[in-house]
């Protein structure tokens, strides 16, 4: 029993661990920060309505913001490969 306690203690504590890394990366790539990028770029109503779906997947918002930083143009283009 006492191994038990022990090995959920230990499964509990890294749960708790990956959620809290995950909430301080994900305040870098938040969806906020996303449609704040995507608000400088030249888009139509519908193509942001799109990317907001989009923006629901981590490693979405990881390549767009990302992309974004080094290459505008190629950021907006990649979005659209993926919204249409």
């Amino acid at each position: 029993m006492r191994t038990w306690m022990r090995t959920k203690q230990g499964e509990d504590e890294a749960v708790q661990l990956a959620r809290e890394k995950e909430e301080s990366e994900g305040n870098a790539l938040s969806i906020k920060k996303c449609i704040s990028v995507l608000n400088t770029l030249e888009v139509t109503k519908e193509e942001k309505a799109k990317s907001f779906k989009l923006f629901k997947d981590p490693d979405n918002r990881q390549i767009f913001l990302s992309a974004c930083d080094d290459d505008p143009e190629v950021a907006l283009l990649w979005l659209r490969s993926e919204i249409a």
